[in-house]
C-alpha cells in the first residue's frame, strides 16, 4: 500500500497537527485603556495616529497622538506599546513603521471599509 494511494484520513498521523492557538490574550489591552483609545479615536476617526514605542522603553505607559487641522492631540495610556498596537488593530487601524529607517514611531491609519 502506497502512502499516496491511501485516503488522507486513513493515514495515521496525517492530521495530528494541532490548530494554531489564539493570541487574543497576548498583549491584550486592559479594558478601561482600550475604551479610552476607542473614545479618543472616535473623536477624529480619519486622522493619522502615531505612538513611539522606543521612547517609552517598554514601560507601562505610552502616548497616542493625532494630527488634525486644529493641531496635535495626545493621550497618555497605562499600557505597553504592543497592547496599544493590538488595540488600534482591533478598532480597524493598520499600524506600521514609516519607510524611513531612522524613524521609530508607529503610524496608524484607518483601514478602508469594504
Amino acid at each position: 500500500m502506497s502512502l499516496f494511494s491511501a485516503r488522507p484520513d486513513s493515514v495515521k498521523g496525517a492530521n495530528d497537527v494541532p490548530p494554531p492557538r489564539s493570541d487574543a490574550a497576548v498583549n491584550a489591552a486592559p479594558a478601561a485603556q482600550h475604551k479610552r483609545v476607542a473614545d479618543f479615536v472616535q473623536e477624529a476617526p480619519n486622522a493619522r495616529y502615531v505612538f513611539d514605542s522606543r521612547r517609552e522603553k517598554e514601560g507601562e505607559d505610552v502616548q497616542l497622538c493625532r494630527q488634525t487641522p486644529e493641531g496635535v492631540s495626545c493621550i497618555k495610556l497605562a499600557m505597553q506599546s504592543a497592547a496599544l498596537f493590538k488595540s488600534m488593530q482591533t478598532i480597524g487601524f493598520y499600524c506600521a513603521l514609516p519607510a524611513e529607517p531612522t524613524r521609530t514611531h508607529m503610524e496608524c491609519n484607518r483601514l478602508p471599509k469594504t
